[in-house]
């Protein structure tokens, strides 16, 4: 299991140091500004269909089993954007049709979330 932060502790003269350093998965890219950019970009136009809320690139789902309106019970815990995927988890690959507001708490149809940015 990969934590997502790795703990170091050491002593100094009787003092206690933590030093936390974030953990990137073997083999998984590390991203750079212009991916951070291009997630941004594609974000712009996301927003929960009933609150309006709009999600960045920090905001995170699980997947997880859920009854309705999903009523897949095989969730594997990845914690992802699902925005950044089109709503397929990374790890299992299941296809999310249904996605729930981080604000409100409502689900709405993955697609409905992509509105176009007024030109």
């Amino acid at each position: 299991m990969l934590l997502p932060y790795s703990i170091s502790i050491a002593s100094f003269s009787g003092i206690l140091m933590l030093e936390f350093k974030k953990s990137v998965p073997v083999g998984e890219p590390v991203r750079g500004i212009s991916d951070r950019l291009e997630i941004d970009r594609r974000l712009k136009g996301v927003r929960c269909p009933i609150c309006k809320w709009q999600p960045d690139r920090e905001s995170r789902w699980t997947c997880w089993d859920c009854d309705h309106p999903e009523f897949f019970y095989n969730g594997c815990g990845t914690d992802w954007n699902t925005f950044e995927t089109g709503g397929q988890c990374p790890t299992c690959l299941h296809q999310w049709i249904w996605t729930s507001c981080l604000a409100c708490w409502g689900w709405s149809k993955h697609e409905d979330w992509y509105q176009e940015e007024p030109g």
